[in-house]
């Protein structure tokens, strides 16, 4: 499903041609895009994150966002269009199991967490915190919470501000964490109202150390986060798959 944070990109990226606007013309502010596009100012941030990691948009504090390259028209996306199927493809063959998986994912993320802390913008730290703030203003909707949690550790990886980490959490995020991980119906045992709220405070700590500066706090606040989620999954899971795995299953 198209998400409003998809529609505006795609909408922003529009006016951007539409209007012939050139490398290094301003945009706008954040404020005057959030009213021009009629959406969040928190909405127009993930979409000028989004933006500039493809490289289309560049965000100055204090200035307002700029054009840093026309984006591509959809037939010169098409040409050269990455194909994700076909890069996950060797994935789905991986004799492993989703514990292992975790495992793989905690030594990226823990690492990406103090990257963050030394590295974040102004800006980045204010999505970071943004991120933790919807998703504790969420709680009562399930459906949203996976995507939420989602655009929380994306932005800790964005803050890496290294292109590596951001492609590589784009590429595997939604193949290594658990979907759908916030589900109570479907795992009333693992999924209690107190494990979303230790994740709630969890999430706190996180923002609290990357905005500290401290690299070490910000490794410990995420490995404090994912070994707690990590260990209820392996009192779930046979060693083979967890019942919230959507890779490592057996045929």
């Amino acid at each position: 499903m198209e998400t409003l944070t998809d529609r505006t990109i795609k909408a922003l990226k529009s006016h951007i041609g539409e209007s012939q606007l050139s490398k290094g013309d301003k945009i706008g502010s954040l404020g005057e895009l959030s009213q021009q596009f009629g959406v969040s100012r928190t909405i127009i941030r993930e979409v000028v994150s989004a933006l500039r990691s493809e490289g289309v948009v560049e965000a100055r504090h204090g200035v307002g966002v700029f054009v840093s390259n026309l984006p591509r028209s959809t037939g010169e996306a098409a040409a050269d269009m990455f194909d994700a199927d076909a890069a996950l493809a060797p994935l789905s063959r991986l004799k492993t199991s989703f514990m292992d998986l975790i495992e793989l994912r905690m030594a990226f993320e823990v690492h990406a967490a103090g990257l963050a802390a030394v590295r974040r913008s102004w800006a980045q730290e204010s999505n970071i915190w943004n991120a933790a703030r919807q998703f504790e203003a969420s709680l009562e909707d399930e459906t949203a919470l996976d995507h939420l949690d989602f655009v929380f550790h994306r932005s800790i990886a964005e803050a890496t501000n290294n292109g590596a980490f951001i492609e590589f959490f784009s590429l595997m995020s939604l193949q290594i964490l658990p979907q759908p991980a916030f589900s109570k119906q479907l795992n009333p045992a693992l999924i209690t109202q107190d494990y979303i709220q230790n994740t709630v405070v969890e999430h706190r700590a996180i923002c609290e150390a990357i905005s500290s500066g401290s690299a070490e706090q910000a490794r410990e606040a995420m490995r404090a986060h994912l070994n707690r989620s990590h260990l209820r999954y392996r009192g779930f899971s046979d060693g083979t798959h967890s019942p919230l795995s959507n890779v490592a299953r057996e045929d």
